[in-house]
């Protein structure tokens, strides 16, 4: 049986130390780029945070709206 895929993926550039994008699981850009990593819900809102742009084709941003808006700028969730 195939382990059931992530959640949530974080696109890495050519060399590995860029974040290109963040993705939603099963989205079919993430698998044809082959450069992406499973992430955690909070290092895909990190990410986003952070300004790393959401995949334009499966929206990530979307699901994690509601999260985003409840923070202020600045502010991450369960630090300070």
């Amino acid at each position: 049986m195939r382990p059931a895929p992530a959640d949530w993926l974080i696109q890495h550039g050519l060399n590995q130390a860029n974040v290109d994008a963040v993705h939603v699981g099963g989205c079919w850009a993430a698998k044809k780029s082959g450069r992406c990593r499973p992430a955690t819900r909070e290092q895909a809102l990190d990410a986003l945070r952070n300004q790393v742009p959401p995949c334009v084709h499966c929206q990530p941003d979307h699901g994690l709206r509601h999260r985003l808006k409840r923070e202020r700028p600045g502010q991450h969730a369960g630090r300070g």
